[in-house]
């Protein structure tokens, strides 16, 4: 079928969406994953980005910067190949190597540097690593970011989700330990070192090295030693200074507090998810070819012009920021094409 318009408005989204794309535009500075999960749509591949180039003479711009996460599990009940679920990690979980061991000399801490956060893990020996909590952390600060795991949000139920963020989202914890077998549940750390180990069919994480990791973690909070010299409690500390984090962030305690847990190791890897590049476009959001001239009737709005340009982001953005960047691309568009 062939259609025909005197405007056509360009809105396929990113290229994350295709392992393909994302490994070959990846910046040969950064460190790339062996394996990675799908956080985007598998729609979102990128060929509509290259047919706009070849046949329209489109410019393809920054396609390597990416807004990619660093924990993410494969979806339980997945809707395409490879599909995982973004999480929203705990601050106060221990970030670990496949080994068992604290990830460092600086702490992986989510929520301050996530780009930095994605290079760290992709570095990695292996492409996985775990989170070690346990369940007061958990009720607390574990989350999934997307409408299907924030049912209190979408469907505008405010009563129930101050209920889960003052006495915490049992609901989500047990659904995923009941269904994710990357979620798993330990009375002890030696049970759940030898559960870690049958998930990764491997003898990675040796029990005795589990237990000093917790155990040398746990000794900031001795009598006479400062906690908050450690770079991962004084984050902590400084989040909930700030009110709404406060009710989502842990007070500082001991990993092995009596009544804290079970133990919870969360196997994550690197999840693919947002891209920064995208179709070069004028602030009419039309789109420019190597001319730097628009393309008589073309206009790209969104992620597939990059939030606002191919390029506006640079190699970074802040959470939040993605929704406005396609919300104004198409506000933009939508002028100039009515003329108001």
């Amino acid at each position: 079928m062939r259609l025909a318009a005197p405007v056509v408005v360009l809105a396929m989204g990113g290229i994350n969406g295709s392992h393909e794309e994302a490994r070959r535009n990846w910046p040969s500075d950064r460190p790339l994953p062996k394996t990675m999960l799908n956080g985007a749509h598998p729609f979102a591949d990128g060929r509509m980005h290259h047919w706009t180039a070849d046949h329209l003479g489109a410019q393809i711009t920054h396609a390597g910067e990416m807004w990619n996460y660093a924990a993410g599990i494969p979806h339980p009940f997945p809707h395409f190949p490879g599909h995982g679920l973004s999480l929203i990690p705990c601050k106060s979980a221990l970030w670990l190597n496949h080994r068992g061991e604290r990830i460092g000399p600086e702490p992986l801490v989510t929520g301050f540097d996530t780009h930095w956060l994605c290079q760290q893990v992709a570095a990695q020996d292996k492409p996985w690593t775990w989170q070690l909590l346990n369940r007061r952390i958990a009720l607390k600060e574990f989350a999934i970011s997307g409408a299907e795991h924030n049912p209190r949000i979408r469907d505008r139920q405010f009563l129930r989700f101050v209920k889960e963020t003052l006495l915490g989202n049992h609901r989500l914890v047990d659904q995923m330990a009941r269904q994710s077998p990357h979620f798993i549940v330990a009375d002890t750390l030696a049970e759940l070192a030898q559960k870690m180990n049958a998930l990764t069919a491997s003898l990675d994480i040796r029990p005795e090295v589990l237990q000093a990791t917790a155990n040398a973690f746990d000794a900031l909070f001795a009598p006479g030693n400062r906690p908050e010299g450690d770079a991962q409690v004084r984050r902590i500390l400084q989040a909930r200074e700030w009110r709404p984090d406060s009710l989502r962030t842990c007070k500082p305690a001991p990993l092995q507090q009596p009544g804290a847990g079970p133990f919870i190791a969360i196997q994550t890897q690197l999840i693919t998810r947002k891209s920064l590049g995208g179709l070069q476009t004028d602030l009419q959001s039309r789109v420019l070819d190597g001319r730097g001239q628009p393309v008589d009737g073309l206009y790209c709005v969104g992620e597939a012009a990059g939030f606002g340009g191919g390029g506006t982001s640079g190699k970074r953005s802040l959470e939040g920021t993605f929704l406005p960047g396609c919300i104004l691309t198409a506000k933009a568009a939508a002028r100039h094409i009515t003329g108001r």
